[in-house]
């Protein structure tokens, strides 16, 4: 078995054994391998070097994304002009699951995000709605017509369709399994005014 079919399958054991999960989206059951090219970023340089405690129901997760970083295709949504080269050298995300993922599907797309401590994910919006789901560290959310909170590893925080949104990492680096459903999953993100 490939580092990246344990990665998803710690990723499906954690989805099929949180209820908000489920209730949010079901496990998708049209996933199929892809071959997809692996592709460092700075983070994935030095993700082994991290602390990532997560929880007992995360470890799992975390363990089986450090064992398979160097065959995954990590990416960067956003240009330096956008969020400035700090944020890029500590920010990557790998479509694990979903139209151009490592698994393809068409039901559900399925991302572990990594953020550094002390970043500030500027207002952004997209089509899809979606549930981050913290793995590692914590984060304030803040979404236009939402409360703010925090989140910390094992809560989730959704956004609805076009709904704005940022994040502020704290002291820590914050981890968080992503999931996108509904129209606009085969989109990207794009930073909105505040």
């Amino acid at each position: 078995m490939s580092r990246v079919q344990r990665l998803l399958d710690a990723v499906r054991k954690l989805h099929e054994a949180t209820p908000e999960l489920q209730a949010y989206a079901p496990w998708p059951d049209d996933l199929s391998d892809q071959q997809v090219i692996p592709r460092p970023c700075p983070v994935a340089q030095t993700l082994g070097d991290r602390k990532l405690p997560g929880t007992r129901a995360t470890r799992g997760v975390i363990q089986a994304l450090r064992a398979a970083t160097p065959d995954l295709e990590w990416r960067q949504t956003y240009t330096e002009a956008e969020v400035g080269t700090e944020f890029l050298e500590t920010y990557g995300y790998v479509e694990v699951f979903g139209p151009s993922g490592h698994f393809r599907s068409r039901k559900l797309r399925g991302y572990i995000g990594f953020w550094g401590p002390g970043l500030t994910y500027d207002w952004h919006a997209h089509e899809a709605e979606e549930l981050y789901f913290t793995l590692s560290g914590s984060a304030v959310f803040c979404a236009r017509g939402a409360p703010n909170a925090m989140i910390r590893p094992g809560q989730a925080r959704a956004h609805t369709s076009f709904q704005p949104h940022l994040m502020v990492t704290l002291d820590q680096p914050y981890l968080a399994y992503a999931i996108w459903r509904g129209t606009g999953m085969e989109g990207l993100p794009a930073m909105v005014a505040s």
